[in-house]
């Protein structure tokens, strides 16, 4: 866990460095960073279930996909591979803000990531763990399979139980941040930009 905390933040200077390359040119039209969106974004009636169903779409299968993809051999690899998109994309979205409305900039990516990201964490978090332990165990549980038993008791259908139970507590957490994203943040969001 500690190399992806490591490789978050070197992608996240690896975004940061690449939109300071690109420059300011680039970022005036960036999607939700452009001044269009947030005038209307700042007095936009967002319905809550509308979103939560939008969100649902768009969350659980980008999810469903990253997990199913971890199964494998290369696990740990794929959802390293998920922490450099996210760290790059929040590095390069957070210079773009602070490009487009200074220091207020930091204000509106708080107001883009809070309060959804305090579940979105921990799931990734928890998935990156599961997967660790689970490979772990696996690769010592085909060098010493008896000893394996004797030494801490797991056998394989106990160890895919606990992937289950990880699984299931990081899919509670998902769902807890689109709920978040869907009723929580429009709210916090509108207040921010109002403040720009």
């Amino acid at each position: 866990m500690k190399k992806s905390t490591y490789l978050f933040f070197f992608v996240f200077l690896a975004g940061v460095i690449w939109a300071n390359i690109l420059g300011m040119a680039s970022g005036k039209d960036l999607g939700a960073m452009n001044a269009y969106f947030m005038n209307r974004y700042m007095y936009a009636d967002i319905q809550g279930r509308e979103l939560f169903l939008y969100l649902f779409y768009e969350r659980v299968p980008e999810i469903l996909i990253l997990f199913i993809l971890s199964i494998g051999i290369y696990g740990t690899i794929v959802v390293n591979g998920y922490i450099c998109y996210v760290g790059f994309s929040v590095g390069f979205l957070f210079v773009i803000s602070i490009m487009n409305y200074g220091i207020s900039g930091i204000a509106l990516m708080f107001g883009f990531f809070f309060p959804q990201w305090l579940f979105y964490v921990p799931m990734i978090g928890i998935w990156h763990y599961a997967l660790h332990t689970f490979k772990n165990k696996e690769k010592n549980m085909y060098r010493n399979l008896g000893y394996l038993y004797q030494r801490i008791g797991d056998s394989p259908k106990k160890q895919y139980i606990k992937y289950m139970v990880y699984f299931i507590i990081a899919f509670a957490l998902l769902f807890g941040g689109i709920l978040l994203e869907s009723y929580v943040n429009p709210y916090i969001l509108q207040r921010i930009i109002r403040m720009l």
